[in-house]
């Protein structure tokens, strides 16, 4: 069994299948799926990393977890 590892991560893209993007803070937990070839270009091209860490809770000074 293989773990999670934290990032962006991009799965399905042969042709004929849809595509999948999971993005997973190891900080934090955050995670999320994109599914759709659209939907996943839109969101790559948003650049999910640097958004997130600009408002991840696990960064946040004076913050209590």
């Amino acid at each position: 069994m293989t773990g999670w590892l934290g990032g962006l991560q991009i799965s399905r893209t042969d042709r004929g299948q849809t595509p999948i993007a999971d993005f997973l803070c190891t900080a934090c937990g955050t995670y999320r799926r994109i599914t759709g070839r659209q939907k996943v270009a839109d969101y790559v091209r948003a650049n999910p990393i640097t958004d997130h860490r600009a408002t991840c809770p696990a960064n946040q000074k004076g913050t209590s977890r």
